[in-house]
């Protein structure tokens, strides 16, 4: 076996190594070593400056070798060479970028590794309502499982290169994906008028739960759909969630729950202090929309970027599944957020105990770059939902109280639970039986100050 035979045998065995490192295990000199190297050619990657050097072997996707450009969209809808992608043995990848990259990196990220997919392009892969569809749609052209919790880091990497031009955030990952936007840009998209609103929504609605034809992967486990419309003169993309039509009890509860985020969300931007994804609430058909404007779309073409808690989570601190306050706490301490950012955090958290949100988890946050957070979204009561989609099973709901150290928050959270429980009281989009619920529970936050 030849020196270079070696090298590639155990850079893939090894994942990355320093060149310490495969010197001493192969036994070589470093001039023999970049001689092995230049003989490698594209097979091998190295990255990092003086004893930061390290080496990979590159890992070919689908049988080629070829490096995968990102690209990034700005707010005015122009497309910029960001990075080239190189997957790696045995998995991870390395990134070179074109341009400084505008999330948080350790020291190896900033030297262009990465355990897996560098982890601001991991919420672009296919999840939830919409990823399902978008899986099952495109099943059999990318030779795919139909279930995205199934794939790969390859089938990712392949899904995203050639469809995967409406991923959340800024970035487009491969030059098919860029070619199919570009050749979207040139389309003559016209946004959905007031009057089109229902009609097309009502449709949409049967066509996504009937043929998964939903327009995006965009994250999330409620029904939902894609649509591109104009609001106050001004052209918005936007997400729509939906319930069912059938009238069932299971059924006018997540109806309920809909017109309750609506609702939590003008909480959060009225009394909370905190910025809040613009929702609207339609009702047609036996189904209510929940409309919520995208805040990573600026009018029909420009974008932004966003990363979810999940994946700064996963990538940077390690602590999933733990309350937002722990995460940003962990943030502080690297320096990461500020103490205003940190306040804000504790404030929606405490916000969603106060509303009986059973549901915050990782991928429920996100941030924008800076590490400010995006847009208040997906709040809402979820202790109330249905069981097994269907089931109403009574529950109490108890505000909790506060410790001292939190009391200042807690205090503007419960202020903005209490107009959030009678806003949901007295609104008549939601049934006569939960606007009971919540004026109770509106009564029980009013205890809880006055005990606090």
């Amino acid at each position: 076996m030849t020196i270079s035979e070696d090298l590639l045998r155990t850079l893939r065995t090894w994942h990355k190594l320093p060149a310490g490192q495969l010197l001493e295990r192969l036994d070589i000199s470093r001039a023999t070593l970049m001689r092995a190297v230049r003989e490698l050619g594209s097979q091998v990657v190295s990255r990092g400056k003086a004893r930061r050097t390290a080496y990979a072997a590159r890992r070919p996707v689908r049988g080629s070798l070829q490096a995968l450009a990102l690209y990034r969209i700005d707010r005015d809808g122009h497309a910029q060479d960001a990075a080239m992608l190189y997957p790696l043995h045995p998995a991870g990848c390395a990134l070179d970028g074109a341009e400084p990259l505008e999330w948080p990196l350790d020291e190896d990220m900033r030297d262009g590794w990465f355990e897996g997919l560098p982890y601001f392009l991991d919420d672009m892969r296919p999840q939830g309502f919409l990823g399902r569809h978008f899986a099952r749609r495109h099943a059999d052209l990318l030779q795919v499982s139909t279930d995205p919790k199934d794939w790969s880091e390859d089938d990712a990497l392949h899904a995203l290169a050639l469809l995967g031009s409406d991923a959340p955030g800024n970035y487009i990952l491969g030059e098919p994906a860029l070619r199919q936007w570009l050749l979207h840009s040139q389309q003559e998209l016209l946004p959905l008028q007031d009057r089109q609103v229902v009609p097309a929504y009502l449709l949409k609605a049967e066509e996504a739960m009937a043929h998964g034809t939903a327009g995006s992967s965009a994250g999330g486990e409620f029904p939902k759909f894609t649509a591109f419309r104009e609001v106050a003169g001004r052209p918005v993309h936007v997400i729509v969630k939906f319930s069912g039509s059938d009238g069932a009890p299971g059924t006018v509860r997540w109806s309920d729950l809909l017109v309750c985020e609506h609702l939590a969300l003008l909480a959060v931007a009225e009394h909370l202090d905190l910025e809040a994804a613009v929702s609207r609430i339609h009702q047609a058909g036996g189904r209510t929309f929940l409309e919520v404007e995208r805040f990573d779309r600026h009018g029909r073409l420009g974008r932004s970027p966003v990363c979810s808690w999940a994946a700064l989570n996963a990538a940077l601190v390690g602590l999933a599944g733990k309350p937002w306050p722990q995460g940003g706490a962990a943030l502080l301490g690297l320096g990461l957020i500020d103490v205003q950012c940190m306040a804000a955090l504790q404030r929606l958290w405490l916000f969603g105990q106060l509303i009986a949100n059973s549901d915050m988890h990782d991928g429920n946050l996100a941030f924008r770059p800076g590490l400010q957070l995006a847009p208040v979204y997906d709040m809402l009561p979820m202790r109330y939902a249905p069981v097994r989609g269907v089931e109403l099973p009574l529950k109490d709901f108890v505000p909790p109280l506060p410790v001292p150290a939190e009391k200042e928050a807690w205090l503007t959270a419960a202020h903005a639970a209490g107009h959030f429980w009678a806003a949901a009281s007295e609104d008549a989009r939601i049934s006569p039986d939960f606007r009971a619920v919540c004026a109770q529970n509106a009564a029980k936050v009013r205890r809880a100050l006055d005990m606090a």
